[in-house]
């Protein structure tokens, strides 16, 4: 009973995972162009790693098809230090001002 119990549960297990990947895909946008994700960042950046590392991960899994930005919401010397650092292991980010983030909005 218990090799034929196994089987069938790696099955199902399979095709869960199957379905939620479908589903995911499914939820993605067609067209990212324009589509962004933005993340407020001030004082010293608390959080915006775990929050960026986040977004990383999805995109790197191909969940997340968008442009990723960093608002600078009043990052002080030592948030934008980590702010520098993050975009230098990640290129794929892009860090603005309040005010370059709302002339990129308006065009």
């Amino acid at each position: 009973m218990f090799l034929e119990v196994v089987p069938v549960l790696l099955v199902l297990a399979g095709m869960c995972c199957a379905m939620c990947l479908l589903y995911g895909r499914m939820l993605l946008p067609r067209s990212p162009q324009g589509t962004w994700a933005v993340l407020w960042a001030y004082g010293a950046g608390e959080g915006l790693e775990q929050r960026v590392r986040s977004l990383m991960w999805l995109h790197s899994c191909g969940f997340l098809r968008c442009a990723v930005v960093i608002a600078d919401g009043g990052l002080n010397e030592e948030g934008r230090a980590l702010a520098a650092r993050l975009l230098e292991r990640w290129p794929v980010l892009t860090l603005c001002s309040r005010q370059q983030l709302m002339e990129r909005m308006e065009l």
